[in-house]
Protein backbone atom coordinates (compact mmCIF):
# COMPACT_ATOMS: atom_id res chain seq x y z
CA UNK A 1 0.00 0.00 0.00
CA UNK A 2 3.03 2.57 1.10
CA UNK A 3 4.47 1.38 -2.66
CA UNK A 4 1.01 2.24 -3.97
CA UNK A 5 0.68 5.99 -2.16
CA UNK A 6 4.02 6.18 -3.16
CA UNK A 7 3.85 6.06 -7.26
CA UNK A 8 0.58 7.89 -6.80
CA UNK A 9 2.33 10.72 -5.42
CA UNK A 10 5.22 10.53 -7.98
CA UNK A 11 2.31 10.73 -10.85
CA UNK A 12 0.39 13.68 -9.36
CA UNK A 13 4.23 15.60 -9.11
CA UNK A 14 5.04 14.73 -12.50
CA UNK A 15 1.45 15.92 -13.94
CA UNK A 16 1.98 19.50 -12.05
CA UNK A 17 5.49 19.84 -13.79
CA UNK A 18 3.98 19.34 -17.29
CA UNK A 19 1.24 21.34 -16.52
CA UNK A 20 3.63 24.01 -15.32
CA UNK A 21 5.49 23.27 -18.49
CA UNK A 22 2.63 23.74 -20.80
CA UNK A 23 0.89 26.79 -18.87
CA UNK A 24 5.10 28.70 -18.98
CA UNK A 25 5.77 27.85 -22.72
CA UNK A 26 1.92 29.19 -23.63
CA UNK A 27 2.91 32.35 -21.63
CA UNK A 28 5.99 32.81 -23.43
CA UNK A 29 4.23 32.42 -26.95
CA UNK A 30 1.17 34.61 -25.43
CA UNK A 31 4.24 37.23 -24.85
CA UNK A 32 6.29 36.86 -27.97
CA UNK A 33 3.52 37.54 -29.54
CA UNK A 34 1.60 40.29 -27.29
CA UNK A 35 3.18 43.31 -28.83
CA UNK A 36 6.75 44.49 -29.89
CA UNK A 37 8.45 46.18 -26.91
CA UNK A 38 9.61 44.95 -23.05
CA UNK A 39 9.94 47.24 -20.04
CA UNK A 40 12.77 45.97 -17.48
CA UNK A 41 13.85 47.68 -14.51
CA UNK A 42 17.48 48.08 -13.94
CA UNK A 43 19.56 49.25 -10.91
CA UNK A 44 23.47 50.36 -9.99
CA UNK A 45 24.76 51.21 -6.28
CA UNK A 46 27.69 52.71 -5.24
CA UNK A 47 29.46 52.82 -2.02
CA UNK A 48 30.78 56.27 -0.74
CA UNK A 49 32.21 58.29 2.13
CA UNK A 50 31.11 61.21 3.25
CA UNK A 51 32.87 64.12 2.29
CA UNK A 52 31.11 66.77 4.28
CA UNK A 53 29.75 67.54 7.87
CA UNK A 54 27.43 69.70 8.67
CA UNK A 55 27.37 70.42 12.54
CA UNK A 56 25.34 72.82 14.42
CA UNK A 57 25.95 74.03 17.95
CA UNK A 58 22.39 75.87 19.79
CA UNK A 59 23.64 78.23 22.47
CA UNK A 60 21.41 79.55 24.85
CA UNK A 61 21.12 82.18 27.45
CA UNK A 62 18.71 82.39 29.48
CA UNK A 63 17.57 85.39 32.35
CA UNK A 64 15.09 87.92 33.41
CA UNK A 65 15.54 90.15 31.14
CA UNK A 66 15.66 89.72 26.84
CA UNK A 67 18.97 92.13 27.34
CA UNK A 68 20.22 89.72 30.12
CA UNK A 69 20.06 86.17 28.14
CA UNK A 70 21.06 87.95 24.51
CA UNK A 71 23.90 89.21 26.21
CA UNK A 72 24.47 85.68 27.61
CA UNK A 73 24.04 84.11 24.11
CA UNK A 74 26.18 86.28 22.20
CA UNK A 75 29.16 85.55 24.93
CA UNK A 76 28.85 81.94 24.62
CA UNK A 77 28.50 82.19 20.85
CA UNK A 78 31.55 84.03 20.44
CA UNK A 79 33.36 81.27 22.61
CA UNK A 80 31.92 78.14 20.88
CA UNK A 81 33.30 79.90 17.73
CA UNK A 82 36.81 80.25 19.75
CA UNK A 83 36.69 76.79 20.30
CA UNK A 84 36.55 75.33 17.21
CA UNK A 85 38.80 77.81 15.69
CA UNK A 86 41.18 76.34 18.15
CA UNK A 87 40.91 72.76 16.94
CA UNK A 88 41.75 73.98 13.59
CA UNK A 89 38.63 75.32 11.25
CA UNK A 90 39.06 78.22 9.43
CA UNK A 91 37.07 81.26 9.62
CA UNK A 92 35.17 80.22 6.83
CA UNK A 93 33.81 77.25 7.97
CA UNK A 94 31.93 78.68 10.76
CA UNK A 95 28.86 80.51 10.86
CA UNK A 96 27.07 82.30 13.42
CA UNK A 97 23.21 82.87 12.86
CA UNK A 98 21.06 86.08 14.36
CA UNK A 99 19.84 85.07 17.35
CA UNK A 100 15.66 83.83 18.08
CA UNK A 101 14.64 85.17 21.14
CA UNK A 102 11.93 82.73 23.26
CA UNK A 103 9.45 84.16 26.47
CA UNK A 104 9.19 81.99 29.16
CA UNK A 105 5.98 81.93 30.58
CA UNK A 106 4.67 80.76 33.65
CA UNK A 107 2.50 77.81 34.04
CA UNK A 108 -0.07 76.76 36.75
CA UNK A 109 -1.36 73.28 37.06
CA UNK A 110 -0.80 73.06 33.52
CA UNK A 111 -1.89 76.44 32.20
CA UNK A 112 -0.19 80.05 31.24
CA UNK A 113 -1.16 82.06 33.95
CA UNK A 114 -0.01 85.09 31.09
CA UNK A 115 3.38 86.45 33.42
CA UNK A 116 6.34 85.79 32.11
CA UNK A 117 9.46 84.64 34.28
CA UNK A 118 11.83 85.49 32.22
CA UNK A 119 13.43 85.22 28.30
CA UNK A 120 15.49 82.50 26.19
CA UNK A 121 18.15 83.59 23.42
CA UNK A 122 18.81 80.99 21.31
CA UNK A 123 22.17 81.65 18.84
CA UNK A 124 23.34 78.71 16.47
CA UNK A 125 26.83 78.09 15.29
CA UNK A 126 27.28 76.44 12.49
CA UNK A 127 30.27 74.26 11.04
CA UNK A 128 30.37 73.27 7.55
CA UNK A 129 33.95 71.35 7.11
CA UNK A 130 35.14 68.02 4.75
CA UNK A 131 37.04 67.18 7.77
CA UNK A 132 34.28 64.54 8.58
CA UNK A 133 36.50 62.80 10.67
CA UNK A 134 37.67 65.88 13.07
CA UNK A 135 34.28 66.49 13.31
CA UNK A 136 32.93 62.74 14.19
CA UNK A 137 35.64 63.21 16.78
CA UNK A 138 34.32 66.07 18.54
CA UNK A 139 31.09 64.76 18.48
CA UNK A 140 31.47 62.25 20.43
CA UNK A 141 33.48 63.97 22.99
CA UNK A 142 31.34 67.69 23.62
CA UNK A 143 32.28 67.33 26.86
CA UNK A 144 35.49 69.28 25.87
CA UNK A 145 33.52 71.81 24.79
CA UNK A 146 31.15 71.79 27.58
CA UNK A 147 33.90 71.83 30.08
CA UNK A 148 34.67 75.42 28.92
CA UNK A 149 31.22 76.15 30.60
CA UNK A 150 29.38 77.04 27.39
CA UNK A 151 25.86 76.80 27.90
CA UNK A 152 25.48 75.04 24.66
CA UNK A 153 23.53 71.45 23.31
CA UNK A 154 25.53 69.87 20.35
CA UNK A 155 23.17 68.68 17.45
CA UNK A 156 24.19 64.90 15.64
CA UNK A 157 26.50 65.90 13.08
CA UNK A 158 24.96 65.52 9.25
CA UNK A 159 27.14 63.74 7.24
CA UNK A 160 26.79 64.49 3.51
CA UNK A 161 27.97 63.45 0.21
CA UNK A 162 28.86 66.68 -1.49
CA UNK A 163 30.20 65.18 -5.36
CA UNK A 164 26.38 63.80 -5.45
CA UNK A 165 25.73 65.38 -8.66
CA UNK A 166 28.68 63.81 -10.47
CA UNK A 167 27.35 60.75 -9.40
CA UNK A 168 24.14 60.52 -10.83
CA UNK A 169 25.03 60.29 -14.34
CA UNK A 170 27.60 57.55 -14.49
CA UNK A 171 25.00 55.77 -12.15
CA UNK A 172 22.11 56.10 -14.67
CA UNK A 173 24.39 55.05 -17.90
CA UNK A 174 25.17 51.85 -15.05
CA UNK A 175 21.16 51.20 -14.57
CA UNK A 176 20.34 51.44 -18.17
CA UNK A 177 23.37 48.58 -18.78
CA UNK A 178 21.36 46.78 -16.15
CA UNK A 179 18.45 47.06 -17.38
CA UNK A 180 19.33 45.68 -20.76
CA UNK A 181 21.19 42.88 -19.38
CA UNK A 182 18.29 41.77 -17.78
CA UNK A 183 15.78 42.37 -20.97
CA UNK A 184 18.48 40.09 -22.96
CA UNK A 185 17.96 37.45 -20.37
CA UNK A 186 14.15 37.59 -20.32
CA UNK A 187 14.07 37.19 -24.51
CA UNK A 188 16.55 34.72 -25.11
CA UNK A 189 13.12 32.35 -24.05
CA UNK A 190 11.13 33.91 -26.53
CA UNK A 191 14.44 33.64 -29.36
CA UNK A 192 14.23 37.47 -29.60
CA UNK A 193 16.75 40.43 -28.73
CA UNK A 194 16.73 43.37 -27.31
CA UNK A 195 16.40 46.62 -30.05
CA UNK A 196 16.43 50.15 -29.56
CA UNK A 197 15.18 51.90 -26.53
CA UNK A 198 11.87 53.16 -26.33
CA UNK A 199 11.26 55.36 -23.19
CA UNK A 200 12.71 55.82 -19.92
CA UNK A 201 11.65 56.11 -16.57
CA UNK A 202 14.24 57.62 -14.29
CA UNK A 203 13.69 56.89 -10.54
CA UNK A 204 14.29 58.42 -7.86
CA UNK A 205 17.95 58.55 -5.87
CA UNK A 206 18.10 56.80 -2.56
CA UNK A 207 21.07 57.45 -0.55
CA UNK A 208 21.26 55.57 2.47
CA UNK A 209 23.66 53.63 4.98
CA UNK A 210 25.57 51.13 3.78
CA UNK A 211 24.14 47.69 3.16
CA UNK A 212 20.57 49.07 4.05
CA UNK A 213 17.27 47.90 3.05
CA UNK A 214 15.68 51.01 3.03
CA UNK A 215 13.90 52.77 0.56
CA UNK A 216 11.67 55.76 0.09
CA UNK A 217 8.65 56.18 -2.99
CA UNK A 218 9.73 60.02 -2.72
CA UNK A 219 13.53 59.28 -2.14
CA UNK A 220 15.78 58.67 0.93
CA UNK A 221 18.79 60.67 1.67
CA UNK A 222 20.80 59.09 5.65
CA UNK A 223 22.79 62.00 6.97
CA UNK A 224 23.48 59.96 10.37
CA UNK A 225 26.36 57.97 8.94
CA UNK A 226 29.53 58.47 6.93
CA UNK A 227 29.76 55.09 5.13
CA UNK A 228 27.09 55.61 2.54
CA UNK A 229 25.23 53.83 -0.31
CA UNK A 230 23.62 55.52 -3.47
CA UNK A 231 21.39 53.66 -5.62
CA UNK A 232 19.82 54.78 -8.78
CA UNK A 233 16.60 53.00 -10.64
CA UNK A 234 14.99 53.17 -13.78
CA UNK A 235 12.44 51.95 -16.01
CA UNK A 236 13.48 51.46 -19.43
CA UNK A 237 11.08 50.42 -22.40
CA UNK A 238 12.84 48.35 -25.16
CA UNK A 239 11.73 47.29 -28.85
CA UNK A 240 12.22 43.91 -29.77
CA UNK A 241 13.74 43.02 -32.60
Amino acid sequence: MAEQGSSRGALIIGVAVVLAALIAAGAVSSFKRAGDDITVTGSAKRAVQADLAVWQLDVNGQAGTQLDAARVARDGSIRTRAFLAKQGFPDSAITVRAPTTFAVNEFVNGSETGRILGYRVMVQVELRTPDVAKVAALAGDVGALLGENIPVVAQAPQYLYARLPELRGPLLAEATRDAKARAEEILKAVGSKVGRIKAVRVGVFQVTKRNSTEVNDYGMYDTSDREKEVTSVVRVTFALQ
